[in-house]
């Protein structure tokens, strides 16, 4: 008994019953799907909640009443949407004794139609003024924005150096930006001069609502508020200031803390699903470990009977499970991987929330976490039946299964 290698008889042993071990291997491979996908998931959102806070330099953005949801829907999710105040109106607003800074912006949604290479969100901002965008538009730009040109997000369809046409004329792609998890990786950002042009472009060609804006209309005015003024109290003013002029605002530390509190929901909701599913599969590769074991008494009776010691059977059923867990988390890491990587921008559009792709140290970290949380199940769940067989005597083993 000495000379037998433990590793090589309980490999033995796992394939002289596939069955039993595809099973048992095949509980382990959920869980390990469930633990990385979950990670996976989890990873992602925080990525994208700190991405958009990183963004968000800005304390509230003036809006027509009624498109606050459009406001955020574009910044979020990239939606197309389309709203205006006249210019009047918008230097009115910067012009608010408790504004410290201030920028205007220009949405325009391009059309599903022969006129737009894709339907997206048109941003035009304003270089001169701008305290938000701008400045990480230079990371990829850095001499930046040129009268006709377009910086396209990250999911948008081409390169640096080629064409898209918008609204019936061509532009140049001066740059792409690296993904950032929100509603910009859909969106195309263009100096003010240039919206103006695709403004004046849309109304031609009929877009909603053009008819009654103006061309040097904006959008939304971006505000950084006085140190002195409170946010509450600045929104009431202008609600209250402009009531006549119908303008909303939308408090960027509201939209953040409630994507807070909806990324923590989801977390909290995938971390105890996670943890049921652990602790299910620990009690279902019990009761088969169990089971086994007891199916496969003469076995170990024999075993005591040629001198193989406690620790010994220990050792080998310990082993055995080991083995099938390994099995069961590569066959899962492998799973997760092909579903993951083919449909993780479906993933991130499904789950209605900034979400930027994890790194690859993150998703390394995610995967072995996973792999050793899924790997000790096995040796944790059979840890019971090899206590009751090493603790039997083989007196009793081989009487029972004469």
């Amino acid at each position: 008994m000495r000379r037998l290698n433990t590793l090589a008889l309980s490999l033995r042993n796992i394939l002289r019953r596939p069955y039993r071990t595809v099973c048992l291997a095949g509980v382990v491979a959920l869980l390990m799907c469930v633990l990385t996908g979950g990670g996976l998931l989890t990873t992602g959102l925080r990525n994208g909640a700190e991405s958009l806070s990183g963004r968000l330099g800005a304390d509230a953005l003036l809006v027509p009443a009624g498109y606050e949801h459009e406001a955020e829907g574009a910044l979020l999710r990239g939606e197309p949407s389309a709203f205006w105040f006249d210019a009047e109106l918008a230097e009115r607003l910067m012009a608010d004794v408790n504004i410290e800074r201030a920028t205007p912006q220009l949405f325009i949604s391009s059309f599903d139609s022969e006129h737009c290479d894709a339907k997206v969100q048109f941003i035009g901002v304003d270089p001169a003024t701008d305290f938000v965008v701008s400045p990480w538009l230079s990371e990829s730009l850095p001499g930046g924005l040129r009268d006709g040109d377009i910086i396209i997000g990250s999911k948008i369809t081409g390169k640096a150096g080629s064409f898209l046409t918008f609204f019936g004329r061509k532009y140049t792609v001066a740059a792409k930006l690296a993904e950032t998890g929100i509603g910009f990786d859909t969106s195309v950002f263009v100096n003010m001069p240039t919206a103006r042009t695709a403004f004046r472009d849309y109304i031609a060609l009929g877009g909603q609502g053009g008819s009654t804006a103006t061309t040097d209309a904006v959008s939304s005015i971006v505000v950084k508020v006085k140190r002195d003024v409170s946010l509450t109290e600045f929104s009431r003013g202008i609600r209250y200031g402009f009531r006549a002029e119908n303008v909303g605002v939308v408090l960027t530390k509201t939209l953040f803390d409630s994507v807070s509190r909806g990324l923590e929901s989801m977390i909290t909701v995938i971390t105890v699903i996670a943890a049921a599913l652990f602790l299910a599969a620990l009690g279902v590769l019990a009761i088969l470990f169990s089971v086994t074991v007891n199916e496969r008494r003469r076995e170990f009776g024999v075993y005591r009977a040629m001198g193989a010691t406690k620790i010994k059977l220990a050792t080998l059923i310990l082993t055995e499970s080991a083995l099938v867990s390994f099995t069961g988390a590569i066959v899962g890491a492998g799973l997760i991987a092909l579903i993951y990587f083919s449909f993780d921008t479906a993933i991130g559009l499904a789950a209605d929330m900034p979400y930027l792709k994890p790194n690859a140290e993150q998703i390394a970290f995610t995967l072995l976490t996973s792999f050793a949380v899924s790997l000790i199940a096995g040796p944790l769940a059979s840890g019971f039946a090899a206590g009751r067989i090493t603790n039997s005597v083989t007196s009793v083993l081989l009487r029972e299964n004469a």
